[in-house]
């Protein structure tokens, strides 16, 4: 009879339930840990996807420049920057003063512009009775959050700017070594695994190229379009309006509303009649943007489903702020894109059916896909 007997069958079932238990504990501790650390880290996570979003349009141009003087891509990103950075020079040496000059007439007339136009409504029966339901509703708290949400986005300058320096060299780097970065993540993925991933980023940067192109297309329509408009209409500002609607125009449903909003409260400092009809110019460029503009970009570009551009507003808006939905259309075009790679074309195994022509641009890598990564 030796002295080492084999434990009791059942003794290896307790042993294996019990490792499995802990595994399973430990599995969930550290996605416990991960989500609470994602949350409390999103607003360096959205800076890094800003930066993600500048570094795609910088590399996109400076393809380009490769392509038309067989400069390395990596060294036509600084000729990229230097003639963006000239734009801006000439763009501010040559009508500073004036966009300047318009800017401060904003931030004299918006303010009493507002007081009018409420005085005017308040003054009507209808506001009576909306302001009436309006102070039974307690709007004080809702004004205060309001407040509290434009303190935190412009009320610390020194963080901002800092936001802004991270912002531009994070991307100036990513666009010059993009196959660094991009390499450092595909290691975190399992050998087998690398090959789809890195297919799933270089759709994932060319349908956010592409994005990016036909977005910075509208937005310079829009905005041209404004100033002309409102210059020819005699309203106040009219260059410093055309800007903040090209850039408001970046934000899908809520920038435009934005935009003219403040139109209107300009024009109605200089009379109802004007504010009339600069609210018919409004209606007339988004309805060309709608029917004319955005049908020509999005063949060429990226089509992004109204409904979920929407939704995603609305969800980003509540988890982030201000700034998810200032970012909510490129998160939105991120989630589409995971959601036709990974669940229906790798798990489900069927053709991902968004985006349209996602073939051609496999065809025509750009962007962080085009250098070689490691495997």
């Amino acid at each position: 009879m030796t002295d080492t007997q084999a434990p009791p069958p059942g003794e290896d079932l307790e042993r294996i339930a019990s490792r499995r238990f802990a595994s399973r504990v430990i599995i969930v501790c550290l996605f416990s840990t991960a989500t609470i650390a994602v949350w409390k880290l999103s607003n360096l996570l959205v800076l890094a996807f800003g930066a993600a979003l500048l570094a795609l349009l910088l590399r996109g141009l400076a393809d380009e420049l490769s392509r038309r003087t067989r400069l390395p891509a990596p060294w036509a990103v600084l000729p990229v920057i230097i003639a963006l950075l000239g734009s801006v020079a000439a763009v501010s040496l040559l009508f500073g003063s004036q966009i300047a000059a318009q800017f401060n007439v904003l931030a004299k007339d918006l303010p009493e512009g507002l007081t009018r136009v409420t005085r005017e409504f308040a003054e009507s029966s209808f506001g009576a009775f909306v302001l009436g339901r309006a102070q039974d509703a307690n709007l004080g708290s809702i004004t205060g959050q309001v407040a509290g949400y434009v303190a935190a986005l412009f009320g610390s300058v020194f963080r901002t700017g800092a936001y802004v320096a991270v912002l531009l060299f994070a991307a100036v780097y990513l666009a010059a070594q993009p196959a660094r970065y991009v390499g450092g993540v595909l290691r975190l993925v399992p050998a087998g695994r690398r090959q789809r991933a890195r297919e799933m980023l270089d759709l994932l940067a060319a349908t956010l190229t592409r994005w990016l192109i036909g977005q910075s297309v509208t937005m310079a329509v829009v905005g041209t379009l404004t100033a002309i408009g409102l210059l020819l209409l005699g309203v106040a500002a009219p260059f410093a309006l055309g800007i903040v609607s090209g850039m408001f125009a970046f934000v899908p449903y809520v920038g435009p509303i934005l935009a003219s909003a403040l139109a209107i409260l300009m024009a109605a400092v200089q009379g109802p009649t004007l504010a009339v009809y600069v609210v018919a110019l409004y209606a007339v460029i988004h309805l060309v943007e709608s029917s004319v503009i955005t049908p020509l970009v999005q063949a060429e570009a990226i089509e992004l489903p109204p409904v979920l551009t929407l939704f995603a507003t609305l969800v980003f808006g509540l988890l982030l702020g201000p700034v998810g939905v200032l970012l909510a259309a490129p998160l939105a075009v991120v989630l589409l894109v995971a959601i036709n790679a990974i669940y229906i074309e790798g798990v489900l195994g069927e053709p991902r059916v968004w985006p349209s022509g996602s073939e051609h641009m496999n065809r025509r890598s750009v962007g962080f896909s085009r250098e070689r990564l490691p495997s």
